[in-house]
C-alpha cells in the first residue's frame, strides 16, 4: 500500500512540475498574494485620513476645535477652504474624505449659552474610512466641546476645580472586544487570504483531475499505480498540494503571530487542525468539480462560481446574521466560512470548547459528503476502466 501511494505521489508531482499553469497556480500565486496583502495592509489601522476644514468663524474657540480634530491620529487636516462649495468639490473629487464646517457666530452663540452647530460631511461610500472618520470626529469634537466650555467657565471667574465638577457627566467605559486595536490585519487579512487560497486550491484540483480525466490512457496508468484503490488514488493526488498549501497557511500564521503580534488566545493545535481540515475539504470540492464537469471550461466555471462569492458570503464584509436565506446557505456550504470562524475563535475570541468545536463539525460534514460523492464517481470510472 505504501509503495502504491508513493508511486501516485511521484506521478502527481511529475505532472505538477511539468504543467506550467498548474505550477504557477500552486507554487507562486499563494505566496504572491500573502506577501502582497501583507505589504498593502502592513499598517494595520487607518491613520491620517485627509479632511478639509471650512472655518467661517475664525475665533479662538473655532481654532481650538480645529486643533483638537487635527490632534486625532486618524485624521489629517489637509485642506482649508473659505466656502463650503469649494470643500464639497474637493470631497467629490476625492481629494479629501470629509469636510468640517464651522458656521459664523460659533463662539458668539457659545458665549450666549446657545448650542452652536458644527457640521461634518463625510464620504461613507468607502465604509471603512467613513467609520474611522465618524468615530474620530465624534471623539475629537466631544473633547473640544468640553475644553471650550471649561475655558468659558473659567473666563467667567469660575475656579478650575469647580468648573470641572460642573461639567461632570455620567462616565462611560467602552471596551472593544476581540480586536481592541481595531487592526485590519487581525480580521480582514485573516479572511481575504483563506478565501483566495480556497479558490486556488479548488482550481488546482480541477486542473489536476481534468488533466487525466479526458485522457483514458493516463487514467488507466494512475489507477494501476494506485492498485485500483480509490483511497490511495485520492490521497496520492491530494498529498503534494496539501503539503504545500499547509506550508503556506503555517507561514501566514507565523508572520501574523510573530511579526504582527496577532494574539493567540485559543489553542494552536485547534488552529492547525482547522488548517488541515480546510485544505482537505477544499481539495475534495475541487476534485468533485473536476469529476462532474463535462468539459474543462465547465469544471473551472463551476469551481469559480461556487468559491468566488466567498468574499461576500463568509460574513467578514457583511454579517451573516443579516443575510437573506440564499446568501446564508451559500456561505454555509463554503469551507472557508467555517475556517475563518475557527481562525477568529482561536486567535481573537477564545470561546469555550463547545463553541470552538462547532465550525469543525460543519467542516467535517462537508468533508464527509464530498468524500462520499467522489468515491461514488471514482467507482463508476474504475468499473469502466477495469
Amino acid at each position: 500500500m505504501a509503495n502504491s501511494l508513493l508511486k501516485v505521489i511521484i506521478w502527481e508531482l511529475h505532472k505538477l512540475i511539468k504543467q506550467r499553469f498548474l505550477f504557477l497556480l500552486v507554487f507562486i500565486y499563494p505566496l504572491l498574494f500573502i506577501f502582497l496583502f501583507f505589504y498593502m495592509y502592513h499598517a494595520g489601522v487607518i491613520t491620517q485620513v485627509p479632511i478639509a476644514v471650512v472655518d467661517q468663524d475664525t475665533t479662538s474657540s473655532s481654532r481650538l476645535l480645529i486643533q483638537q480634530v487635527a490632534a486625532s491620529p486618524q485624521l489629517q487636516v489637509a485642506k482649508r477652504y473659505q466656502d463650503l462649495s469649494s470643500a464639497k468639490h474637493a470631497l467629490i473629487k476625492g481629494d479629501v474624505y470629509a469636510v468640517l464646517f464651522i458656521q459664523p457666530k460659533f463662539e458668539k452663540d457659545l458665549i450666549a449659552g446657545h448650542q452652536p452647530e458644527v457640521v461634518a460631511f463625510y464620504n461613507n461610500q468607502y465604509m471603512s474610512a467613513g467609520t474611522i472618520i465618524f468615530r474620530a470626529m465624534s471623539s475629537a469634537l466631544k473633547t473640544a466641546n468640553s475644553q471650550i466650555v471649561l475655558q468659558q467657565l473659567q473666563e467667567k471667574g469660575v475656579a478650575a476645580p469647580v468648573a470641572q465638577k460642573q461639567m461632570q457627566t455620567v462616565p462611560t467605559s467602552l471596551h472593544p472586544l476581540y480586536n481592541p486595536t481595531l487592526n485590519y490585519l487581525y480580521t480582514l487579512i485573516s479572511g481575504i487570504i483563506p478565501t483566495i487560497l480556497q479558490i486556488i486550491i479548488m482550481l488546482a484540483m480541477v486542473t489536476s483531475v481534468t488533466r487525466d480525466r479526458f485522457d483514458v490512457t493516463s487514467y488507466q496508468k494512475i489507477f494501476q499505480l494506485a492498485n485500483h484503490n480509490i483511497f490511495i488514488f485520492l490521497l496520492g493526488r491530494i498529498f503534494p498540494y496539501f503539503c504545500y498549501f499547509l506550508f503556506c497557511l503555517i507561514l501566514f500564521d507565523a508572520i501574523l503571530i510573530i511579526y504582527f503580534n496577532l494574539p493567540l488566545n485559543g489553542q494552536f493545535i485547534l488552529l492547525l487542525i482547522g488548517d488541515i481540515g480546510f485544505i482537505l475539504t477544499s481539495c475534495l470540492y475541487g476534485i468533485f468539480f473536476g469529476l462532474t464537469g463535462s468539459t474543462l471550461a465547465q469544471a473551472y466555471g463551476t469551481a469559480s462560481l461556487v468559491a468566488s462569492p466567498g468574499f461576500g458570503f463568509t460574513g467578514l464584509i457583511f454579517p451573516r446574521i443579516a443575510m437573506n436565506i440564499f446568501a446564508s446557505i451559500w456561505g454555509a456550504l463554503l469551507p472557508v466560512t467555517w475556517y475563518i470562524q475557527i481562525r477568529l475563535d482561536q486567535t481573537l475570541r477564545a470561546p469555550n470548547m463547545i463553541t470552538s468545536l462547532e465550525p469543525f463539525f460543519y467542516l467535517l460534514i462537508q468533508f464527509s459528503v464530498m468524500a462520499i460523492l467522489i468515491s461514488f464517481h471514482l467507482r463508476k470510472i474504475r468499473r469502466r476502466l477495469i
